[in-house]
């Protein structure tokens, strides 16, 4: 798995937030996905942010940069704090996501920062696909 190291200004991320089993996080991105074309905005990326797991329960919110996210109801926002993240393209699609994180994690050299981890999903304007890539804090 190739990685490389970004580091990043703080940012807002907006969207619908999820404190319950990981089997209905896919339902959080149904209702992200209908907001954004009922609304005709055109985000390049969204983001899975994975702020508290406990066992099989996850805080986790699906969404997009605030600033494009404003007349959106009922959402959650968070600040993704500035500072470096090791990044790493995700080969399989979704399920292929915990993999992906485990062996980031297993990275020679690197130190965990306190911070969340996520997901960004890369879906250019005019294409239909995207990338996925997982983001862990690092020192």
């Amino acid at each position: 798995m190739q990685t490389r190291i970004v580091e990043v200004e703080a940012f807002k991320v907006k969207g619908y937030g999820l404190k319950g089993p990981l089997s209905e996080i896919p339902g959080k991105w149904d209702v992200l996905n209908a907001e954004i074309d009922k609304q005709g905005i055109v985000a390049e990326e969204s983001f899975g942010l994975c702020l508290a797991m406990k066992a099989e329960e996850i805080h986790y919110i699906a969404g997009i940069k605030s600033h494009l996210a404003e007349g959106f109801p009922v959402t959650e926002e968070v600040v993704v704090p500035a500072g470096k993240f090791l990044v790493a393209k995700v080969e399989g699609g979704v399920p292929a996501i915990p993999n992906a994180f485990n062996t980031l994690m297993k990275t020679d050299g690197i130190q965990l920062r306190r911070c969340f981890s996520f997901e960004r999903y890369i879906h250019p304007k005019g294409t239909s696909g995207y990338e996925i890539e997982v983001w862990l804090p690092i020192e």
